[in-house]
Formats: structure tokens, sequence, C-alpha cells
């Protein structure tokens, strides 16, 4: 049976190297996106007008008159003075032949002005364009439609198979030995040390060790040190990118889980888009007095409309921990479609609602982004001196 696990971890590791690599090195990245994307382009994260806001349907109505080739899906409604707005465009639907210049608009919130403007994901490494870049390029390697997210989804259930056929790897074998009834199993006979005490090698590196000793400890002690994070990396990794297909049938083996808004309306991704008949700031009025009837406290800090569904969502609460609180409406007769309040329903419900805060360290904050980085950085030191032992051991055969 090891010697089974000692091949499918070998050759698991390399089939998911490079991959692993792109991914640690870009999540680490990642986990400071938005700091990162301001600092490369304070052009458009930064605006010079100073004042009062427009309001929401000021700002739509502007932006509409400046720009009648886009139609509003996604913006912010806390907005101020010195910060830019980042608004989410797409054609008009019915467009036959849409000439898309642009999917993310920065404009002055105080003006109306536009600052600057991008497609997101963008190939590849002008300022602008490269934070959005590295993000698809973790999740989906950049590839088309289905493929990239299939691609990667799939190195997480190798990733998960491979951290958990080394954990059982680094196990010291049992050994049996006759006792007297009077011996305590903690204290084997002969002073011999016992199971776990065998166990706590493997948890240790010996930094005076020779170069490929230390390669092998820094790679087993690593491995089980940062078992948990790599399990939670993985396991998050294949609800982001493999959410039907298959994170929700083995989920759902377990608990059930709540029919979204989305799901129920999944027929109408079989008809051509539709364009809403109610303006932004009507659905902002129903939301309002629905969170009133719900006690809800916390204001409204987005709204988008996605008109594949046809359906308006309108987002409450700052986006960290677990995330906003969402009201959906229909986009043509307002009608109240449902909700999503993270961290409510069933287990299925709620372990699904922790997979992003997880993947992302938003959970907690600036800590969890921190550690999330750092377990990118650590990541990339155990597919390299997996690597390093693998060279090695070709290099032994070679001589013999």
């Amino acid at each position: 049976m090891r010697k089974i696990c000692l091949r499918l971890h070998r050759y698991l590791g390399l089939t998911v190297a490079l991959f692993l690599l792109q991914a640690s090195l870009t999540g680490s990245i990642l986990a400071f996106q938005q700091e990162l994307d301001t600092w490369l382009n304070p052009e458009l994260f930064e605006s010079p007008g100073r004042g009062q806001p427009l309001s929401t349907t000021e700002l739509i109505g502007h932006l509409q008159r400046q720009f009648p080739q886009y139609r509003v899906v996604s913006l912010p409604l806390q907005r101020e003075a010195g910060k830019a707005t980042r608004i989410a465009v797409r054609p008009p639907v019915g467009d036959s032949n849409p000439v898309v210049a642009a999917d993310e608009l920065f404009v002055d919130p105080v003006d109306g002005k536009l600052l600057g403007s991008r497609i997101w994901g963008a190939c590849c490494f002008e300022r602008k364009h490269l934070i959005p870049f590295i993000h698809v390029l973790h999740y989906s390697l950049q590839l088309p439609g289905d493929y990239g997210l299939w691609a990667m989804g799939s190195i997480a259930i190798a990733w998960l198979v491979e951290v958990l056929v080394g954990c059982y790897l680094t196990l010291p074998k049992l050994r049996i030995q006759p006792q007297s009834i009077a011996q305590s199993p903690a204290m084997p006979a002969g002073g011999q040390k016992t199971w776990l005490q065998r166990w706590g090698v493997a948890w240790r590196v010996k930094p005076k060790a020779s170069k490929i000793r230390l390669t092998f400890d820094l790679h087993r002690a690593g491995g089980l040190w940062l078992l948990i994070p790599m399990l939670i990396l993985s396991v998050s990794g294949i609800a982001m990118n493999l959410h039907e297909a298959v994170f929700e049938p083995v989920v759902s083996v377990v608990s059930d889980f709540t029919p979204s808004p989305f799901d129920a309306r999944e027929p109408r991704l079989e008809l051509p888009p539709v364009e809403p008949t109610l303006r932004f700031d009507a659905i902002l009025q129903m939301a309002a007095e629905n969170a009133g009837q719900r006690g809800w406290s916390k204001p409204a800090h987005s709204i988008f409309y996605n008109p594949d569904f046809g359906m308006f969502g309108v987002g409450f609460g700052e986006n960290g921990g677990l995330g906003p609180w969402y009201l959906y409406f229909d986009g043509t007769n307002g009608a109240y479609l449902g909700d999503y309040v993270p961290g409510t329903g069933t287990a299925a419900d709620i372990f699904d609602a922790w997979q992003l805060p997880l993947h992302s360290g938003q959970v907690i904050g600036l800590y969890g982004r921190t550690l999330i980085s750092l377990a990118g950085a650590a990541l990339t030191l155990l597919v390299v001196t997996g690597l390093l032992i693998w060279l090695h051991k070709q290099k032994a055969k070679q001589m013999t």
C-alpha cells in the first residue's frame, strides 16, 4: 500500500507541479489585489473631484448620455470624493455586433467624468491590465469558456488527493509488540519511542543535515505544517471552479443545498437576455423597504443587473467576513425573488458560504489575506523541494 501511495504521490506531484507553482505565486499576489491594483493605477482609482457625490440615478443617467454604447450592469452605492467609482458595463441587450472597448469604467463620483477604462482579464502586462490578468490566470489559465475552469478544478482535485496521500506517507509504520499486562501502551518496552514520538520526527527540520536531507525535511515537514491550509485551498478551489459539476453533488451526499433564486430561473438561460423595464433607483427603493422589514441595519453597498437571468441584486453590508447579504428582484416587474444571507441555511449552505472567504483569506480581513499570501509562498517551496527530490532520485538511478 505504501509503495502504491509513494508512486501516486510522485506522479501526481509531477503532473500538477507547474500548475501549482502558477496558482501559488498568483494567489500570493491576489491576496492583496485591490491594494496592488490601486498602487499600480492611481489614475484609475483616485479622483480629483471634491464635493457631494452624484446620486445613483444621476450617475447612471450621466453615463448613459456620455456612453450610449454601454449599459451599466453593476456599481457600488457607497461613494466618496477622492476615490473613483468602479462601474461594470456591457453592450446593450440585443446588440448583434457589439464592439466592446471596455467592461470596466472608472469615473469621478462628483462630476461623473471618465478617468479610465479597461477590459477585465485582458492580456497581459500593461500596468492597468496586470492584476486582472493575473486574477483570470489564477483560476482559469486564461483559457476560453469553461476549459480553464475545468483545468484548474481538476488540478485542485489532484492536489487534494496529493495532499492526503502525502500526509499518509509521513505516518510511521505501526509496530506490534507483545506487552505485559502491567505495561502502559504509552511506554513501549525497551525504551522505544511511541508512534506519536516517531511521527514527531516528520514535523522537524534538521538544518545541519546534508543538502538533500534538508530538502527532504523541508518538503515533508512543510507539507505537515501546511496541511490544513492546503486542504482548505484545494477544497475551496474545487468549490469555485467545479461547483455544480463536483462540489454540489459530493456535499449533497451529506446535506442538501437550499435552491437559490438563480436556480429557479435557470430555464431563462435558454432564452435571449432581458432588457430591464425598471430603473436602478426603483429597485433600490424596493430593496430598502424589504431590508427595513427584515430589520437589516447594514446599508446597501452595491447593485447589479444580470440580463441572462433578468434579475437585479442589491448587496448589503461590507464586502468582508462571509460577504454581503443580497436581495433579488425581477428586472421587468420588480417581483421579489429571494435572498442570500451567507452563514445561514442548511449545513451545505453554510459550508458553501465559507469557501470563497477562506480561499481569499477575507474571512478575517488583513490577517487572513496575509496568511493566504504566506501560504502561497510556502506552497511554492513545497513544489520546488518536491521537484529537487525527484531530480536527485533520477540522477541516482542513472548512476547505478
